[in-house]
């Protein structure tokens, strides 16, 4: 069954997404920045090594994600 949400609360929606997104790209310039500075410019379009598909910083904005989702959508998915 599908969700029927007000204008009201889209546009809550939508106002929650833009900022977790704004959020979420701050942490990954961050962890952008930290990896050049680690890696110097040799590493700007690589990981750490071949193994390391995911960084600390992938990791801290799911974790960012999540846990804004779970607080304002406590009952959601």
């Amino acid at each position: 069954m599908a969700i029927v949400l007000s204008e009201s609360e889209q546009e809550s929606l939508l106002e929650f997404s833009i900022q977790l997104a704004r959020k979420a790209g701050a942490v990954i310039l961050e962890g952008s920045k930290a990896i050049r500075q680690e890696l110097g410019s040799s590493g700007i379009d690589s990981k750490k090594n071949s193994v390391d598909l995911v960084t600390e910083w992938d990791v801290k904005v799911e974790e960012i994600v999540q846990n804004a989702v779970r607080e304002k959508f406590p009952n959601f998915g």
